[in-house]
Parts: C-alpha cells; sequence; structure tokens
C-alpha cells in the first residue's frame, strides 16, 4: 500500500472523526455525555487503545527487522562480489572479460534496485543474465597454471554465494504490510480520536491539539510504511557498498 496515501486517509479519519464527534455533541441531549458516560466510553476506548499499540508495535518491529536483515544482506552481497573480483584479478589477463562482466553485474544490480542511469556493457540485459553469462565463462574457462586453477575454484564458490544473497535480498525487496492490518489500525485511531472529540470542548486549542496529535500518528504510520520497501522511497538501505564494489572492481579491470 501508498504509504503516502495509507497516511493521509489515517490523518483525516483521525482529525476528522475528532471534529464530527465535536460537532455530534453538541447536539446530543446531557444523558449522552455524562460523567458516567465518558467513564464507559473510556474503558472501551482505553482497550482499543492498548490493542492499536500492539498493533503498531508488531508492525514497527517486523518492518525495521526486515529492513536490518536487508541491510546486512547487501553487505554481505558487495563482500561476495568484491570475493570474486579479487579471485578474478589474480587469475591473470585471462580473466579479463569475467572481470568486465562482474562490474556489468554489478551495475545492473544497483540500477534494478535503486535506480539511476545504466552504465552496464551489455545494453538490454538484466543482472539474472549477465550473471549467467559470467557463470558460464567462469565454467567453460580453462585455467593454464595452478594459481588459475584455485581462482577457478574460489570464482566458483564466490559465484555461487553471490546467487545465494542475490536471491534473499530479492525475497527481502518488500515486507508487504497485511492490508487488513492497515485497515483494522486506522478505524481503531479514528474510533478513539471519536471518544477525545465526543467529550471535549469546542475550541480552537482543542482544535489544534487534535491536529497535530492526528498529524504526528499519521506520521508516525508513513515512516513505518516507508521502511517495508527497503530500497525505495525517503528510507532505504544505502548503495555504497556495492558503488565501492564497482569501484574496486573498475579499479583493478583490465585496460
Amino acid at each position: 500500500m501508498n504509504p503516502t496515501l495509507v497516511s493521509v486517509i489515517a490523518f483525516v479519519g483521525m482529525f476528522g472523526g475528532a471534529l464530527g464527534a465535536m460537532f455530534a455533541a453538541q447536539r446530543l441531549a446531557s444523558h449522552h455525555i455524562s460523567g458516567s458516560t465518558q467513564d464507559a466510553v473510556k474503558l472501551g476506548v482505553g482497550m482499543v487503545a492498548a490493542m492499536t499499540s500492539l498493533i503498531l508495535g508488531l508492525m514497527t518491529a517486523s518492518v525495521k527487522g526486515n529492513f536490518d536483515a536487508t541491510d546486512k544482506d547487501v553487505h554481505t552481497y558487495a563482500l561476495n562480489i568484491l570475493s570474486l573480483a579479487s579471485d578474478l584479478r589474480h587469475a591473470g589477463p585471462d580473466a579479463c572479460p569475467a572481470q568486465k562482466l562482474l562490474g556489468d553485474y554489478t551495475r545492473a544490480i544497483l540500477v534494478e534496485n535503486w535506480g539511476g542511469s545504466d552504465n552496464a556493457g551489455t545494453p538490454g540485459a538484466g543482472s539474472g543474465d549477465i550473471l549467467l553469462s559470467l557463470e558460464s565463462l567462469v565454467r567453460n574457462w580453462t585455467p593454464q597454471t595452478t594459481i588459475q586453477q584455485e581462482a577457478r575454484t574460489a570464482a566458483l564458490d564466490d559465484l555461487k554465494s553471490i546467487l545465494k544473497t542475490r536471491w534473499t535480498v530479492s525475497g527481502e525487496a518488500v515486507a508487504a504490510v497485511p492490508a487488513i492490518f492497515i485497515i483494522v489500525l486506522i478505524v481503531w485511531l479514528a474510533l478513539i480520536f471519536v471518544s477525545f472529540g465526543l467529550f471535549a470542548p469546542s475550541n480552537g486549542v482543542v482544535k489544534a491539539f487534535f491536529f497535530m496529535c492526528a498529524l504526528s500518528i499519521s506520521g508516525a504510520l508513513f515512516l513505518i510504511l516507508e521502511m517495508s520497501g527497503p530500497f525505495d522511497g525517503f528510507i532505504s538501505v544505502s548503495p555504497q557498498p556495492l558503488v565501492h564494489a564497482v569501484e574496486f572492481i573498475d579499479s583493478s579491470a583490465c585496460k
């Protein structure tokens, strides 16, 4: 779900619910807003508020955990790429084509996950196609020396690690929050604000306070949902580990 849209809907539900309740309270009979009525409503709303806090806590923990895991896996991804680049570098000039493909692959990963200009050397090729070409090149390479044999063996191991990390990062790209969670949460938040407005005095200070509270809570909801997409939005996993990997590959690539 779009974080901006959800936060706007939540804000309208909370602030609109409070204003609507304040308007309705002026037209209710006095016994509907008596002290005993307030106590009963506060008791029920207190239970709803506790459940709302629990849901928000679960959402935050889930999304933050996925965000941190993705950030860690991106660093692991970069380390695997750097390890493969180092192996190919030790293999000598025979590994130059493989080094070039590795650089193209890393740049393609940056474009696919973080956007930007595609400077890969294979126009129209996705990262998956480049990786398959790189793997085929390494497997079909015939080492001439013991050092090259060791480099080829290590390169194949690194390729397996890269493939595994690739799918792990892809699977963590979106920590989708179930839509029903969002819907129920917004309804509960609106209900809480309705209870506030029902018994609050209708003046500018109270309305301004409700406005700021609704804005703060919807802002918090926006931040939580923003983190559910680790590679886009205002809050995203840093691509710097892979950027540094590209710089290393380019600096050590065959001229």
